[in-house]
């Protein structure tokens, strides 16, 4: 009757370790396309995304001030966010054109991309420093709070 038991027993075990040992390994999460490295404090929102439709290497940045543009009650208006300086410290680009320019800030392209790329880009004497590991179309928009 012991011996009836105890293999018993070790039939179950066996089968219930078996069963455990059939369950598929857990699929790595996908790599993020982008990597955000530093964002600087009074940045309240910072946007990348990749537009579908773009088919050259280009990476747009648009930069606004939240606040900027407006009459304060009191006090002077505020000034628009301003990209002083864009550096690539990975992959390259070739040149930098300006898309627009408001009271609340200012849009601009860098063109001819070589990715992966990583851009240390001032905002407003604040520093976004991000990677981008695919080609393509690029936007980044930056909200400021001053």
């Amino acid at each position: 009757m012991n011996i009836s038991r105890f293999l018993m027993i070790l039939l179950i075990s066996s089968f219930t370790m078996g069963v455990s040992a059939q369950k598929a390994p857990k699929a790595p999460k996908p790599e993020k396309p982008f990597k955000i490295n530093e964002r600087g404090m009074l940045m309240t929102k910072v946007d990348v995304r990749q537009e579908e439709r773009g088919t050259e290497n280009i990476i747009q940045i648009e930069a606004l001030n939240v606040s900027g543009g407006t009459a304060l009650v009191r006090g002077p208006i505020l000034p628009g966010a301003e990209i002083s300086d864009v550096m690539a410290t990975q992959g390259s680009y070739n040149m930098t054109r300006q898309i627009s320019k408001t009271g609340r800030g200012e849009t601009i392209q860098i063109l001819n991309v070589v990715y992966p790329i990583r851009l240390r880009v001032t905002v407003s004497q604040q520093i976004l420093d991000v990677e981008i590991k695919e080609e393509g179309f690029w936007k980044i928009a930056i909200g400021i709070s001053q």
